[in-house]
């Protein structure tokens, strides 16, 4: 399970149940002592900050991240540069050709389908998701027999998280490998509370995409992995984006390792198996995989109207004042205007991926170090500064 811009919690791995299954875990290694060069698929190609870009992700893995990417656009051109290692164990240095997890910036890409086919008239945005789903599923979920598809989509329909259940916790510390089913997954929601009526208020749940997973798995033939793949990453030629349908998911080639500092004393678990593994577990809100450079190619040719025609791209905008949470869409307040795009954060993944209209810019930002304790710090800190450097001027 992927966290995106709320709540701040991974996958039951929390706290002590942290520190037990790093018990369990056979590997680590050091955070390395400087950084390598970019490699040979690093293109500075025309901004004038390629220096100073590269300066800033050299700093941040000195300073503890194992492994970071940066893509770069501007009016002023564009970079794409990295630094840090795709493998501790064997040096590998990281490169912007690298294949990197995007965790919870997976939900733009199936909110932008459920878009497609509401645009198709395939799916209506608000029909209750008892007009698609077995009475079976839908009903025995909190607020499932009244929620739409439009507050699945908003993160508005009240529905709780999988995370509010202690049998998931439990048994996803005994078994963080296993198999988990759907009507298993399902299940842990049963009993719980809803959080308040559907749209009467905002609450980050992975349920939510996981259940509209289901529901675009049912509406169209080639599910909602098939329908990424045909309607958005191929006429995009987006080759470097790995999803469900898509040859070489979930370990395409260039897939980096993942790590977690989860003691907080600089060290580095190898957990590039859960980072994997998890995303199959829970379709919809997580899963995506891509270079930085397709990930901002994804995020630029949405807003720029090249995926959705002006009227979905205008629902899929429309936001709350607090949070600011559109459908699959997050916006983010900065000094250069509005944030527009989505985070991740999970075992041994770290993202951005923002546009900002005002500016006429897009930024991504990745890394291998999982979400919490200091590569989470230093991952914000290093957001920070290229937004600030990127944006000051412009």
């Amino acid at each position: 399970m992927s966290r995106g811009v709320a709540p701040s919690y991974r996958l039951a791995l929390t706290g002590a149940s942290m520190v037990i299954w790093a018990a369990a875990c056979t590997f680590s290694a050091s955070v390395p002592v400087g950084a390598p060069s970019p490699g040979p698929d690093a293109v500075p190609e025309s901004h004038p900050l390629g220096d100073a870009l590269q300066s800033l992700l050299d700093q941040t893995v000195r300073d503890g991240l194992p492994g970071v990417a940066l893509f770069l656009k501007t009016p002023a051109g564009q970079w794409n540069g990295a630094s840090g290692y795709a493998g501790l164990e064997e040096g590998a240095a990281m490169t912007p050709s690298h294949v990197l997890h995007g965790a919870s910036v997976t939900k733009m890409y199936v909110a932008t389908t459920t878009l497609l086919l509401a645009e198709d008239g395939r799916l209506n945005l608000d029909a209750p998701i008892g007009a698609y789903l077995p009475e079976s599923v839908y009903r025995p979920i909190p607020n499932g027999s009244v929620a739409t598809v439009r507050q699945l989509l908003g993160h508005t329909s009240g529905i709780p998280d999988f995370s509010g259940s202690m049998a998931f916790e439990m048994d996803f510390l005994n078994d963080p490998l296993g198999w988990y089913s759907e009507t298993r997954l399902l299940g842990y929601l049963h009993g719980q509370s809803a959080i308040f009526e559907p749209g009467e208020g905002y609450f980050y749940s992975n349920a939510n995409y996981f259940l509209l997973a289901m529901i675009l798995d049912e509406v169209a033939r080639e599910g909602h992995g098939g329908l990424i793949v045909h309607r958005i990453l191929d006429p995009l030629g987006l080759d470097a984006t790995f999803y469900r349908e898509r040859p070489g998911w979930p370990n395409p080639p260039g897939l980096v390792n993942s790590y977690q500092d989860l003691a907080g004393d600089g060290r580095f678990m190898n957990v590039t198996d859960l980072a994997t593994h998890s995303p199959t577990l829970f379709p919809g809100g997580a899963g995506v995989m891509a270079t930085a450079t397709d990930f901002a190619r994804f995020l630029e040719a949405l807003m720029g109207g090249e995926i959705l025609g002006p009227d979905a791209l205008a629902e899929m905008r429309a936001h709350t004042t607090s949070p600011r949470y559109g459908l699959g869409l997050h916006f983010l307040d900065t000094p250069w205007g509005p944030a527009i795009g989505h985070s991740g954060g999970d075992m041994g993944v770290l993202a951005q991926v923002r546009h900002f209209p005002e500016r006429d810019a897009t930024i991504v930002l990745l890394s291998n170090g999982g979400d919490g304790g200091i590569p989470e710090r230093l991952f914000s800190r290093l957001w920070d500064e290229v937004v600030a450097a990127a944006l000051a001027n412009e």
